[in-house]
């Protein structure tokens, strides 16, 4: 088990034994009392009450609408069902300090389940067909997620912005600490084949945009048995609060779902089979070819835009490994020149 893409950062939380239950009692309008705080740090502080719904605690408090409350709700709306249900909020002072969701006994999320896929593969338990084929399921399920949320605030972003974004990311991580020499040495090495890898991003093109997810990690992808479900829909944990209320190009996520699949190759990699390197980079190729057809279905993808933002988010990693989680910086370390190779 990796916990180290959960992790953000260890957060003082000032929540006293009962508040949960309170807080979950309200919004369910019943009494609930017992309380087990979720051990995996977060951002955020989370407990599920009564083996029944999760309370997670923002840290910090959000300034009412909260974004991923919005999300929530809209999909809600539109009979999305794939995600924990979302069953209130606290708000106190026009801030929410907590939120309210289903709790899905036994799921586990994609950092756990699928790199353990990977292994029992490696291992000679399992198909690499039914490996793929989980990877196929993450595709049509962003994919549905991308249906329900097309109408919402719909619009466009100009490519450039991803371009200029992009770039900013690249400096910020030429500049990480000098804990981090030896990866940024390596990142400046490849810094030609970012810039050209970048380009298709640096045009007049206006991409069609809508609410999309924003943190599309193989950490939101829930399992349950046989059940895949999405979770955590707060947004990127780089952008602020306004940003993450603004429409993107759904190619953002594609590009964060897919490369999510290389990163749970990059740990089974470090922490179980060192040795099986061209194997897991086999299975990375065709998960990720696996993905991206699922998703694509009969929508037109733009190649090029797509493979451009994917090196963007392995700068995004860069920097928030270097922010918030210094010993992640291995796996963008990892996936971006192999990325840059293909």
């Amino acid at each position: 088990m990796s916990a180290e893409r959960k992790a953000v950062v260890s957060v003082a939380v000032m929540v006293a034994p009962g508040d949960s239950a309170a807080v979950a009692s309200r919004v369910l309008g019943r009494v609930l009392t017992s309380e087990r705080a979720i051990t995996v740090d977060q951002s955020n502080y989370s407990v599920v009450v009564d083996e029944e719904v999760v309370v997670k605690w923002l840290q910090p408090s959000v300034p009412a609408p909260h974004p991923g409350v919005e999300l929530l709700q809209h999909l809600a709306r539109r009979g999305f069902v794939e995600m924990p249900s979302y069953l209130g909020c606290e708000v106190a002072d026009e801030f929410v300090v907590a939120l309210v969701t289903e709790f899905v006994p036994g799921a586990r999320d994609g950092w756990d389940w699928f790199v353990d896929e990977i292994d029992d593969w490696l291992r000679g338990e399992s198909s690499l067909d039914g490996l793929i084929g989980w990877a196929a399921r993450m595709g049509e399920l962003t994919g549905r997620l991308h249906d329900a949320l097309h109408d919402m605030q719909s619009s466009t972003v100009a490519a450039r912005t991803y371009y200029a974004l992009a770039l900013d990311r690249l400096d910020d991580a030429l500049r990480a600490p000098a804990t981090a020499a030896a990866e940024v040495a390596r990142l400046r090495a490849l810094v030609p084949k970012v810039h050209a890898a970048l380009s298709p991003l640096n045009s007049a093109a206006l991409l069609p945009a809508h609410r999309i997810h924003a943190d599309l990690h193989a950490g939101q992808f829930l399992r349950a048995a046989d059940r895949l479900l999405l979770t955590d829909f707060d947004g990127n944990p780089l952008a602020t609060g306004e940003a993450r209320r603004l429409p993107q190009s759904p190619l953002v996520d594609v590009a964060s779902m897919l490369q999510a699949i290389d990163h749970v190759g990059r740990i089974a990699i470090k922490r179980r089979h060192p040795d099986r390197v061209a194997d897991v980079e086999r299975f990375i190729g065709v998960a990720t070819d696996a993905a991206l057809d699922a998703y694509r279905g009969s929508r037109t993808i733009a190649v090029e835009l797509l493979s451009a933002l994917r090196v963007a988010q392995e700068l995004h990693e860069y920097c928030y490994a270097t922010r918030y989680l210094p010993r992640w910086l291995y796996v963008p370390d990892a996936a971006l020149p192999a990325l840059l190779r293909h």
